[in-house]
């Protein structure tokens, strides 16, 4: 068979591969008789229930139920546990547990877990049937209906574990759990033992034919088969199912609560980890904290500050191997001071300097400074390890200033450090150059000062640097415990966008080489980049850009193995980034050799698959968690309709006069119900449908990347090619049409095959609501010169389309497109018969836009210009209206203002019978006055001499000031007019919509004329002329300058 055919027949035996987002059947009661279907018992109000189970399928890391080997085996019983007497005072127990395990014996070889039920209580049924929640085709949502589905197991298959809460009317029991796994009874464990506190019964395990779970810690057993007519019964009435959800945990038991939170959201709740870590060392368990710190590193590798925090645990223990194990994972991939310092405190607490007299530990602790610096000795926050360093120097053996070797060498050493330290913008530049201009002056003033004006610009650099910095970085949280990017819109976004932003002016600064780094030392400035870039990736561990930002620049800079740490380090970090997946992708096939071979071909095209598909993986697996949060939620709102409904039955045998009120009620919630639902499942759906169209062009970038090393291949050969990816991408569904467009375009314009003609009509019946998948299928046919059936696509399409008026207008496109081209090549009566269709079916676009629509090619539109024919008539510039200058400021008289005695030396108080508030002065802020001392004391010493003398009158005058002071300022005077010349010339300029046709100015140069030109401020009366357009009088300008 031809590799075509090949193709072809794998792509229709893979008929049901695509998901269609469809409810699945609903199953009868006829399924139930006869038993195709899975059904569940109803939840049945029991007073009594015995469980045997096995110890291997217990959850026994739960910290509210005791170890096994602690309790003794016990049976069940439905008696409290508080008042419940032993096993050796009760002989009924000892008969109980025999049977209890009777009963697992016997249920090894039955697929069905019975329970036993109280004789006082008769069972009422909850519901009748739902769909099975089981999505082979992984669709959209599942379509829950306000039925139950109770599942029991039959033979060879395995029933699924569902959640089943008592009503509040039921007494809590007591669980069994099993007891050491090396007691066993017929290959099945049947010793139990007794938990010590009450907690409610939920759910149920799973069991097989061949074997017979045990139930979780929270666990009941399932009440007996329900038969047909019963089922058909419980269908009347419209009842709530009861679903899988997770067991409650007691509210003391706040380890599990925290772990429960850490599964739900390990990388979003964050403080759920600290907490739970807080919660394992308050109980001394640093077995437990360890544990968890481990699995907390797994997610957050760099998170500096828990890293430091569990090497203070270790080190509070003296647990010195554990310490220096955290210093090998750390200190080499995670550049924080803080971390750094640690380890430089480890070194010397280990390295006693006051007891070396070999000097051994002084070696070890200056290698160790030297190691930190090399490292983090460019942070802008490593001023006080540089100044430790300097201290540490200056307490070695030698004395400065000395003249043997050692204090040579003491000096040498300083020397070089304080040279070091000053090149550098940390917070302590300043405090370490006085010290260094101490130190060369205390030597020798001649070379002191000649090693300080060679190093004096440097430090002038560093410390003007170093204001830049802090200003950049004015706002920026230098944490190492990311945080999710917060959804567009919602809480936080902005926040997270000025954090990124800051980062981003950071590493531009750097970039900018303020330090003039970039010509004298090329690899200093290089990792001052590459530095800056780590520490922005551990704030921003889950913002992909910021890695390919840094392995960009690793690239464009010959850093090859620093470009693919941050590649590989970001997709870790982010997995279901198709960002950094392409990039990896696309730098191993532009990175690996090109070798000729079917072998090297293999080779080279499962390695750049690698990327695609790890992001592949991770999108599929967000799709999983989204399906399972949506069972789960609606599960919840399910169990607790179904309570309420529950109460409600209870109270019916109570009180039948208000039958209507409570059926009324009951509506009530089953519509909210309904509702809440929907809201849940439209939630999940969006979602889902943005992860399937991620997925999907994930897919196509695999596919157009193994047609690029393999070509188009052979479906099931080792050389799969394109074709191979497009099988494969079908087998795991969760597609778009997209794919199928890519898939088809491939094959037609690279390799001219028939099969992309195929794959379109596959597509078609799959996607036939399809409005882009349509209108790519119709240039296909036409771009091959298949009109016929481009027709007959058409019409299917949108007659399709047009049946529900939702849809409408998606088929608005594809009649433009086709109205385009048969206006371009086809018959008249054709464009006029589509014309009118389109009239029909969008009558909002008037006939002018279709009939001008048929010519317009290339964004013109002939039948919109309007030639000129009279430029004298048509070009005549546009007249700038003047306002009239309403102010006439001749008219006023000036205010002067009266001269009264005040009280004050400084200003007068205007006169007692002025009521124009414009007359008045405008009020001004004083600065202070200038008489301070003494003179100023003089000065206020005669002014309460005289206000003692005036008696009451002075009073008077002081209010009149006051209210004068209290009136508001007068409006600013009206701006002047432009002058009559500009004005002029400006009424000559044309607008800017006749800049097409008329003469071009350039805007520098009327700018320039305006800014150099001379405009005297008065014209003698015989030169000064009107404006030619316009109203005379006294006016202004009040037009647009185009």
């Amino acid at each position: 068979m031809d590799p075509e055919a090949a193709f072809l027949t794998s792509m229709k035996d893979m008929s049901g591969d695509e998901e269609e987002y469809t409810p699945q059947d609903v199953v009868t009661p006829d399924q139930v008789e006869s038993g195709t279907a899975e059904v569940d018992n109803p939840v049945q109000d029991i007073k009594e229930t015995s469980i045997a189970a096995r110890s291997d399928a217990l959850d026994l890391a739960d910290p509210a139920i005791p170890s096994p080997a602690t309790v003794p085996p016990l049976a069940t019983s439905s008696q409290p546990t508080h008042d419940r007497p032993s096993s050796a005072d009760d002989p009924a127990r000892s008969t109980s547990l025999t049977e209890a395990q009777r009963d697992e014996q016997s249920s090894l070889q039955s697929p069905v877990i019975t329970a036993s039920q109280s004789t006082a209580s008769k069972p009422r049924a909850i519901g009748g049937f739902v769909i099975d929640d089981e999505d082979d085709e992984g669709g959209l949502a599942p379509q829950a209906g306000l039925h139950g589905l109770l599942t029991a197991a039959t033979s060879n298959t395995a029933s699924r574990s569902m959640t089943r809460s008592p009503v509040p009317t039921t007494p809590l029991r007591n669980v069994m759990l099993p007891n050491d796994s090396k007691a066993s009874t017929n290959g099945a464990e049947a010793a139990t033992t007794d938990v010590s506190s009450v907690v409610p019964l939920l759910s149920v395990s799973a069991t097989t034919s061949n074997e017979v779970s045990a139930p979780s810690a929270l666990s009941m057993a399932d009440p007996p088969p329900v038969t047909a007519a019963e089922a058909a019964t419980t269908t009347s009435r419209p009842e709530v199912p009861i679903k899988a959800i997770p067991r409650a945990r007691l509210p003391h038991d706040r380890v599990g609560i925290l772990e429960d939170k850490i599964k739900e959201d390990p990388r979003g709740d964050i403080e759920a980890w600290l907490s739970l870590i807080s919660e394992h060392r308050k109980r001394n368990k640093l077995e437990d904290a360890r544990s968890v710190y481990e699995r907390f590193f797994k997610t957050f590798p760099s998170a500096a500050e828990q890293w430091v925090a569990y090497a203070n645990m270790e080190l509070a223990e003296n647990d010195f191997y554990r310490l220096e194990q955290i210093f090998s994972r750390t200190l080499l991939t995670i550049p924080s001071v803080q971390l750094w310092s640690l380890y430089l405190d480890y070194v010397r607490r280990r390295n006693n300097l006051t007891t070396d007299a070999q000097g051994t530990a002084r070696t070890i602790v200056s290698q160790a400074y030297d190691f930190v610096l090399q490292n983090i000795g460019i942070d802008k926050d490593s001023g006080r390890i540089w100044q430790d360093y300097v201290l540490f120097i200056r307490s070695g053996p030698g004395s400065i200033g000395g003249s043997n070797w050692q204090d040579q060498q003491k000096m040498d050493l300083l020397r070089k450090t304080y040279q070091r330290a000053i090149c550098i913008p940390t917070s302590a530049v300043n405090h370490l150059w006085k010290e260094y201009d101490a130190f060369e002056m205390g030597l020798n003033k001649i070379t002191g000062r000649k090693f300080l004006q060679e190093k004096s610009p440097g430090y002038m650099t560093a410390r003007s640097s170093n204001t830049e910095l802090e200003n950049i970085t004015r706002g920026l949280i230098r944490t190492t415990l990311p945080k999710l990017p917060p959804a567009l819109g919602f809480d936080g976004d902005d926040e997270y966008n000025v954090q990124v932003e800051l980062w981003r002016r950071w590493i531009q600064w750097e970039k900018n080489d303020p330090l003039v780094l970039k010509d004298e030392d090329l690899t200093a400035y290089k990792s001052r980049i590459v530095y800056v870039y780590k520490q922005a990736v551990m704030a921003l561990r889950f913002w992909p850009d910021i890695w390919y930002e840094a392995s960009e620049f690793c690239y464009e800079n010959g850093l090859e193995k620093d470009g693919n740490d941050f590649i590989s380090q970001g997709m870790a970090a982010n997995p279901e980034s198709c960002l950094l997946a392409f990039k990896r992708a696309d730098r191993l096939e532009a990175s690996s050799a090109i070798d000729e071979g079917e072998e090297a071909s293999k080779v080279r095209g499962a390695t750049v698959r690698g990327p695609y598909d790890k992001v592949l993986d991770a999108l599929y697996g967000l799709i999983a968690q989204a399906k399972k949060k949506e069972a789960k939620d609606i599960s919840r709102l399910e169990e607790s309709t179904a309570l309420s409904n529950a109460n409600d039955g209870t109270s019916d045998q109570v009180d039948d006069d208000d039958d209507e009120e409570r059926e009324a009620e009951k509506a009530s919630r089953e519509n909210a119900l309904r509702a809440q639902m929907k809201a849940v499942q439209d939630g999940t759906g969006a979602q889902i449908r943005t992860l399937s169209r991620t997925i999907s062009f994930a897919w196509i970038a695999l596919m157009r990347a193994m047609r690029r090393i393999q070509g188009k291949g052979k479906v099931g050969e080792s050389i799969g090619g394109s074709r191979q990816i497009f099988t494969d991408a079908r087998k795991r569904g969760r597609l778009t049409s997209d794919v199928y467009v890519a898939s088809a375009l491939i094959e037609y314009h690279c390799y001219k095959d028939p099969a992309a003609t195929k794959i379109f009509e596959r597509g078609m019946k799959l996607f036939p609501e399809d409005e882009d998948f349509a209108l790519q299928y119709l240039k296909h046919l036409i771009a091959i010169n298949d009109i016929t059936n481009a027709r007959a696509v058409f019409e299917t399409t949108v007659n399709k389309l047009a049946q529900r008026p939702e849809k409408l207008a998606k088929a608005k496109p594809i009649y433009a497109f086709f109205h385009d081209y048969e206006a371009q090549y086809g018959e008249l009566s054709q464009v006029t018969k589509l014309e009118k269709r389109m009239s029909d079916l969008f009558p909002e676009d008037g006939p002018l836009a279709r009939f001008s629509h048929r010519y317009t090619s290339q964004g013109f539109d002939p039948t919109a210009v309007r030639p000129i024919i009279s430029p004298a008539t048509q070009m005549r510039p546009r007249s700038f209206r003047l306002i009239e200058n309403t102010t006439n400021n001749a008219s006023t008289p000036p205010y002067v203002p009266s001269i009264r005695d005040t009280n004050s030396p400084k200003r007068t108080a205007p006169a007692d019978d002025s009521d124009n508030e414009s007359s008045r002065p405008r009020k001004y802020v004083r600065g202070d006055s200038p008489l301070k001392g003494a003179a100023g004391r003089r000065l206020d010493q005669q002014k309460r001499t005289q206000q003692a003398n005036q008696g009451p009158g002075s009073s008077l005058a002081q209010a009149m000031q006051n209210e004068w002071e209290a009136q508001p300022p007068p409006p600013p005077p009206p701006p002047p007019s432009l002058p009559r010349e500009v004005l002029f010339l400006l009424s000559i300029i044309p607008n800017a919509y006749a800049y097409g046709t008329a003469t071009r100015f350039k805007r520098e140069e009327i700018l320039r004329l305006l800014r150099e030109t001379n405009i005297p401020s008065r014209l003698p009366p015989s030169q000064a002329r009107p404006p030619p357009l316009g109203p005379p009088g006294g006016q202004q300008y009040a037009g647009i300058f185009p």
